[in-house]
């Protein structure tokens, strides 16, 4: 099979035949495909991604992204994805866009962006280098057609920028023709979506581009509003200063008043008094608080309808209102999911003590899972504290503490654990809340999982373990306390990668010495017969196959292709590599399964430098 499949058409038969779908990064479509020729592919894949094929390097990527050979490994894919975005292909220049971030991305790749023709693809690579702010790309794909571009939702390029703060590319995208007062399919503008989020150049620069500041949307809401419920006092006297109407009312009765007494806002509420603004009277008098439910008249829309009056409370974050409202109107464990989405550690509170009865078990496990995944750590401390189990699970299997540690929420974690959670859980994955903490990097929750008890030899799906993850990270922090709690240097992963191997896959030179200091097997070898300097060379990391023949690594070691490193930097076109290996002594003459010497494969590649090197 090895020499079946050698031409870039090739590639796309082989994956189909193997993997259909799997070349449109379908996760759903590839998951229901037999595991057995995802295993077959994946070992082929990585032969043409090493002998520098980019539609396999892409492809090798996909199966990495969507864990078809194991769970999800960004870390794995990113190496493949930046080969094949240098080479040119578009689907990786787009993947590792959104895995990196566009700021992050090899400039070459980002280059080739803009020469993207299909109008879907270059719409989303628009939005994409608009949220991330990557004003060169926006101002590579920006043309009359793509900057007014949208999603299904309506929300197209200045919409994303304004959301996230982007103030030069919201400039730009002006510049290049965006409409500014384009709204979504709620009404909402980018302003209106700046002003919330707090942005005051953002909303400056979008007022100097004169968008409208007393448009509303589809609920009345007007950009002051917006900004009164962001509590943003500068962003409120900016508006202010606009001209904006501080008398508009939404369609539940509401003024940029309420908005900012209700979100507790004292100085925000006070600029808007300063302006004139009123909040809802009772008896002719302005009321610091609300205390009850207004709905609109008809036919004004409520926006709220099927909502009970606690429900709408419970997205207030004020005890006080829910406390005002009929007990009869409680409805217990719905209402609580409300305030968790909310972040409303008082109304959880407030239901709570309402409620003696706490209603449903699965649902108050799914409201400490959504509070855990947002960080909300007073919602988590409520909820603890009213009796929700610190192992609740999600209806997909995921323990909080695995949720917590995943969103590197150390605070949580030590919430969970203070609270007796079991720190050994894992994923339908197998993934470990202290696999998640050594593949971040993050030494503080590593210690504090250990602390609690998490056990280090666990392993997921794919056979890899804490250290393995640590290793692949580089993190050479989390290694040492790995190790030093007793970590093993050679659990291998269900492929026979080692944490040796995956150090040195990853170009961490530092690790790979501690781990071979601390009695790590040098010439341990992978399931196709790679050892560590083999997985070096063909990853092209100099510093570490430098290290590993300082040790002595066995120089002419074959895979079960026949590959020795010299063949493998040859075919790559490693010019220093090949250098290094030469002068360490490494045989000129062995030949792979293919009956191929390193210059033969340089010669067939045209490596003019590396076939001089190898026959001089």
């Amino acid at each position: 099979m090895a020499s079946s499949f050698t031409g870039k058409g090739s590639v796309w038969r082989f994956v189909t035949f193997f993997a259909p779908g799997c070349d449109r990064g379908d996760k759903a479509f590839c998951a229901g495909g037999n595991l057995k020729q995802f295993a077959g592919a994946a070992t082929e894949l990585q032969r043409l991604a090493a002998a520098g094929n980019p539609d396999a390097q892409y492809l090798l990527a996909v199966f990495y992204l969507n864990g078809l050979n194991g769970p999800p490994d960004a870390a794995r894919a990113r190496p493949w994805l930046e080969k094949a975005a240098q080479q040119g292909n578009t689907r990786a220049i787009l993947s590792l866009n959104t895995l990196l971030g566009a700021r992050d991305a090899p400039a070459a790749a980002l280059s080739r962006a803009q020469e993207l023709t299909d109008p879907g693809t270059r719409h989303e690579a628009l939005w994409l280098a608009a949220e991330r702010g990557d004003l060169q790309g926006v101002q590579g794909l920006s043309d009359r057609d793509s900057v007014n571009s949208h999603d299904d939702f309506g929300r197209g390029a200045l919409a994303r920028a304004a959301r996230a703060g982007r103030t030069d590319v919201v400039e730009a995208l002006v510049h290049a023709g965006a409409a500014v007062d384009s709204a979504d399919q709620y009404g909402i503008t980018a302003l209106m979506l700046a002003a919330r989020e707090k942005h005051a150049s953002t909303v400056n620069a979008l007022l100097q581009a004169g968008a409208n500041v007393n448009v509303a949307d589809h609920g009345g809401n007007t950009p002051l509003m917006h900004a009164a419920a962001g509590g943003d006092a500068g962003t409120i006297d900016r508006l202010l200063t606009a001209n904006a109407s501080v008398k508009p009312r939404n369609v539940q009765g509401w003024s940029a008043l309420d908005f900012a007494e209700s979100a507790g806002v004292s100085e925000a509420a006070q600029r808007l008094r300063a302006g004139g603004a009123t909040a809802i009277r009772h008896g002719g008098a302005v009321v610091s608080a609300i205390h009850g439910i207004f709905r609109p008249k008809a036919p004004e829309p409520d926006l709220y309808v099927g909502w009970t009056d606690v429900a709408i409370a419970a997205s207030r974050n004020s005890a006080a209102l829910i406390e005002a409202l009929p007990r009869a109107a409680a409805e217990g464990t719905p209402a609580v999911l409300i305030a968790v989405r909310s972040d409303a550690p008082p109304s959880v509170e407030s239901l709570f003590a309402r409620n003696h009865n706490r209603g449903s078990t699965t649902r108050l496990d799914t409201a400490l899972l959504l509070a855990v995944r947002a960080g909300e750590y007073e919602v988590v401390s409520a909820l603890l504290a009213h009796g929700v189990s610190p192992d609740a699970r999600s209806p997909e299997g995921e323990p909080a503490v695995v949720a917590a540690a995943r969103a590197e929420h150390a605070n949580i974690v030590n919430l969970l654990t203070s609270a007796h959670a079991n720190p050994a859980p894992q994923d339908r994955w197998g993934t470990s809340a202290l696999m998640l903490a050594a593949r971040s990097s993050n030494s503080d929750l590593l210690r504090a999982l250990l602390e609690a008890g998490a056990p280090l030899e666990a392993q997921d799906k794919a056979g890899r373990t804490a250290l393995w993850y640590a290793a692949r990270a580089g993190d050479l922090n989390g290694v040492s306390l790995l190790l030093q709690r007793g970590a093993s240097t050679d659990h291998a992963d269900s492929s026979g990668v080692s944490p040796l191997a995956a150090a040195c896959i990853a170009d961490a030179t530092p690790v790979a010495a501690l781990l071979l200091a601390r009695g790590a097997r040098m010439e341990a070898r992978t399931k196709q017969g790679d050892t560590a300097l083999l997985l070096a060379t063909a990853a092209g990391h100099l510093s570490v196959v430098d290290s590993l023949l300082a040790k002595q690594a066995d120089k002419d070691a074959e895979n079960e292709f026949g590959d020795t490193a010299l063949i493998i930097a040859s075919r790559n076109g490693d010019v220093s590599v090949v250098k290094r290996l030469l002068a360490a002594g490494a045989a000129t003459r062995i030949r792979n399964h293919d009956q191929e010497t390193a210059a033969d494969v340089a010669e067939a590649r045209s490596f003019r430098d590396v076939l001089a090197l190898l026959k001089g």
